[in-house]
């Protein structure tokens, strides 16, 4: 069940970068240090299970993800390397260093 609304969320993001809504929703996990990123229809708070330690908006672009905000609904706010850590994910080492 799970593995089928994470499919869904990247589906959706996908569909959202082709078409040009790029401004996007994330949370950073306790676990793994890693991001997800999702459609600004869901709630922060549907990843309280996975312990965020940061949240907030971001924004994707061709070579780089931008991050900042925060969520209410999870009471956190987005931390300085968030937007490192998304861009290091997702374009790899060499865009994220961009951004030092």
């Amino acid at each position: 069940m799970e593995l089928c609304f994470f499919i869904h969320c990247y589906r959706q993001l996908i569909i959202k970068i082709m078409y040009g809504d790029t401004r996007q929703k994330y949370v950073r996990l306790k676990e793994y240090d890693q991001i997800i990123i999702f459609p600004q229809i869901i709630e922060h708070s549907t990843f309280r299970h996975l312990e965020p330690v940061s949240a907030g908006f971001c924004s994707v672009g061709d070579d780089m993800i931008i991050c900042n905000g925060g969520s209410v609904s999870l009471n956190l706010d987005s931390k300085e390397d968030d937007s490192f850590v998304a861009t290091k994910q997702v374009f790899g080492w060499d865009a994220a260093e961009a951004l030092l």
